[in-house]
């Protein structure tokens, strides 16, 4: 049976409040900081992020031969890199390694700047064709060209058929919704200087170009991008502050002037802008420091506007109507902002609201009241009851009318913005070794219209940024085979909902209660619509002696640490397994079967992998049996350093034990000078403690690839390994548990992220 799955996502906040409003004055102003990782000696300019990647157009050339090793050769031709972000998407994003998009784009000429659909897999570019004459100089015009993905490959590269080599054509970018391709060009019939135009994709055939005549000057009108219906560009057209300035203009509004955007120009050129939905982030490149260089971008778009809120009250138990009633608007902070009462219907009208607050409707009454907003044209749009104060309040998530959760966590809202981040994984519930991978995830309006789409990672994943708060999206799956689970991560990856599909074919969200199935009703404080908070826990076990014997079958419990059973499970045909719904924020302790005497469980390795498939953790046997994952670490732990008064300690060994960390210089496996000292502590404690046994858990920086920092970090372990059974400690009282990368201390500091945290049991 195949399934067409849905859900409802509702991410509309307080700003959802319906009012009618007229329009005063609109101003947009800007400012940007700098970035790490991305700019170089060279030219970097006209960012563009599709799904967890940034784009950009460099001069730089690749280093080959230290592929990964971020060595570049300056002065090249024009290309485009890719940088996946690690992490959230902020001024202070890390990157992990800068890579060409493709070896197919790389020619004796330049390419870029880049854009891209929606769901990431069609690329436009520019590339510069040379037409070389004998008696002549040769020319060189820019010329527009596009490319679709086919797995992790780009293919079926091929020109736009109105390019024209007696004319210019650059800086695509397209318009995914509306399936329009912007562009600036100097063909003939322009208004001078290079002009803005579009063309229109109908039918699988592209329309001619249309001049945007509104939009464009006697001057450079270049770099077009479009943002919640808002067209940025650049410009040199005179009333600038000089050079290149950013301008914008609502195309909705077709009879409104072109206005600049405050505190982002200057004298230098600013151009190349991408500006994430909601239109509150994004990246901008400018040459203000003598160089074209990329920078972070935060946006704000102030509206004046004569503004109401109208509403209606009525009793709940009571016959008659809420007449003369007092009505007070209330900011978070208690404060009686605007104060109003009802008429003989119970309605009321707020007038000249401030748009940027945050309130809440207080009714002075003493009787149960409902409240029913409405919009500009009279029609109710939510209904409200009032809590035990009075208080009539909206949450950030609510409910849709289906029953349907909203479904971005709080800790994904960026405060004071418009927007948030709905980061999933679908999964097959009773596969762990299997996902849907390759498989589209839309968001539809809720007029039915595409907006965005995003294609699963190999391990199911998917991930929608920069979503705007005052819209409510369709969440739908393309049909699959098999029913499938929704998993929602929170900011710390942990899972904040499970949704499995219904008979209907929607996800439903499993913790849903009762009360709460019905409309739009209010959600008292106390009330949490993600009452689930876990981690999902994903591995597999490499047996090392593998002659004859499989990891199949394998019955696999996990623990807490008071030693409490909380689930098991059984390894697939790959020695694969899945755990859902574990506790947040504890160590999780794994132990296989014991019952096998075939099994030699010493000889085990327990992999973690991450939501991603990418291995963060290598685990040994350990204390009493336990493969231990400490999915925090000890950085939160109170680490004893030994001390040598401290050797005689009588050792209870009942309870965990953690004792010292060393640390290690950038890309070393052998434990700092400073810090030997600390193992011979350990060495003479484990020497007049025969019984002991030490427990290595070693970790790395996030300076290079997550696969290089877990072996790193092994090696690491296995130096103070190879240390101690040098003087003479039994490798069988030893283990190592490897990390990598995945449990940094501090993000800034990698110093102290390179270390190793021992302990004695």
């Amino acid at each position: 049976m195949k399934f067409l799955t849905a859900i409802l996502l509702s991410v509309s906040g307080l700003s959802a409040f319906s009012q009618t409003y007229e329009v005063i004055e609109v101003t947009m102003s800007g400012a940007v900081s700098d970035i790490r990782e991305i700019n170089s000696e060279g030219t970097d300019f006209a960012p563009f992020v599709s799904g967890n990647k940034l784009y950009f157009t460099s001069s730089r050339e690749y280093d080959l031969f230290n592929l990964g090793e971020n060595n570049w050769k300056n002065g090249g031709y024009l290309n485009v890199y890719s940088a996946e972000f690690k992490g959230d998407v902020n001024a202070d994003s890390k990157f992990k390694e800068i890579e060409l998009v493709s070896e197919k784009l790389k020619t004796d000429s330049h390419t870029g700047p880049v854009s891209f659909s929606v769901t990431g897999d069609t690329m436009f570019y520019t590339q510069v064709i040379v037409t070389k004459k004998k008696s002549k100089k040769n020319k060189f015009r820019p010329q527009l060209f596009m490319a679709t993905r086919d797995g992790n490959q780009w293919t079926n590269f091929q020109p736009l058929p109105f390019n024209d080599l007696t004319a210019s054509f650059g800086h695509p970018c397209y318009d995914s919704k509306n399936k329009r391709l912007y562009f600036s060009s100097d063909m003939a019939g322009g208004m001078g200087g290079k002009d803005i135009y579009y063309t229109d994709l109908l039918n699988g055939t592209w329309s001619a170009p249309v001049n945007m005549k509104d939009i464009n000057s006697a001057f450079n009108d270049l770099f077009p991008f479009i943002s919640d219906g808002h067209l940025f560009f650049s410009s040199d057209r005179e009333g600038g502050q000089g050079g290149l300035d950013i301008y914008w203009k609502l195309l909705s509004q077709p009879n409104d002037a072109v206005q600049g955007v405050d505190g982002l120009n200057t004298p230098s050129d600013e151009f190349g802008i991408f500006i994430f939905p909601g239109m509150k982030t994004g990246y901008i490149s400018s040459n203000k420091s003598g160089n074209d260089d990329i920078y972070f971008l935060t946006i704000e778009k102030k509206v004046t506007v004569k503004n109401e809120l109208a509403g209606m009250f009525t009793y709940r138990n009571l016959n008659g109507q809420a007449s003369n009633l007092k009505i007070q608007i209330v900011s978070d902070d208690d404060l009686v902002l605007y104060e109003t009462n009802t008429d003989s219907k119970g309605e009321f009208v707020f007038r000249n609201l401030n748009l940027e607050g945050s309130y809440s409707i207080r009714a002075l009454s003493e009787d149960d009241l409902n409240l029913v907003i409405y919009d500009k044209n009279g029609n109710p749009v939510i209904d409200l009851v009032n809590d035990e104060s009075g208080d009539f309040t909206y949450k950030k998530l609510e409910f849709a009318s289906s029953g349907l959760p909203g479904l971005i966590p709080e800790n994904m809202l960026e405060p004071g913005n418009d927007f948030g981040h709905l980061s999933g994984q679908l999964i097959y519930e009773n596969i762990p070794g299997k996902y849907p991978a390759n498989v589209g995830v839309m968001l539809y309006d809720e007029d039915g219209n595409e907006v965005f789409k995003q294609i699963t990672d190999n391990s199911g994943n998917f991930d929608f940024r920069q979503l705007s708060l005052t819209e409510n999206y369709i969440l739908k799956v393309e049909e699959t085979e098999d029913e499938l689970v929704l998993l929602i991560f929170d900011k710390y990856g942990n899972v904040v909902a499970q949704l499995k599909s219904n008979e209907e074919g929607q996800f439903v969200y499993r913790k849903l209660n009762g009360e709460h199935q019905k409309g739009l009703a209010l959600l008292e404080e106390k009330d949490e619509i993600f009452e689930l908070e876990t981690q999902t826990i994903a591995g597999y076990f490499e047996y090392k002696k593998l002659s004859g014997i499989s990891a199949e079958g394998l019955t696999i419990y996990a623990y807490d640490d008071d030693g409490i059973l909380l689930a098991s499970t059984q390894t697939d045909e790959k020695g694969q397994f899945r755990f859902r719904s574990l506790p947040v924020e504890t160590n999780v302790l794994f132990k296989i079967d014991e019952n096998d005497p075939n099994l030699k469980l010493d000889e085990f390795t327990l992999y973690i992998f991450d939501r991603y498939g990418k291995k963060v953790a290598g685990l040994e046997r350990g204390q009493n049996g336990y493969f231990i994952y400490k999915p925090l670490g000890f950085e939160n732990s109170n680490l004893a350093q030994i001390e040598e008064d401290s050797l005689n300690m009588d050792l209870a060994l009942t309870t965990n034990y953690d004792i010292v960390k060393v640390h290690f210089d950038s890309n070393k496996s052998n434990v700092k000078s400073e810090d030997v000292s600390e193992l011979d502590k350990l060495y003479k404690l484990l020497k007049e403690n025969p019984a002991l046994r030490m427990e290595i858990n070693a970790y790395a920086d996030a300076r290079a690839s997550d696969d290089y920092n877990l072996v790193l970090s092994r090696k690491r372990g296995e130096w103070i390994v190879d240390y101690m059974i040098q003087k003479g400690i039994p490798a069988s009282r030893l283990i190592v548990n490897a990390y990598g990368e995945t449990k940094l201390i501090d993000e800034a500091n990698d110093a102290i992220n390179r270390r190793a945290e021992i302990r004695v049991y």
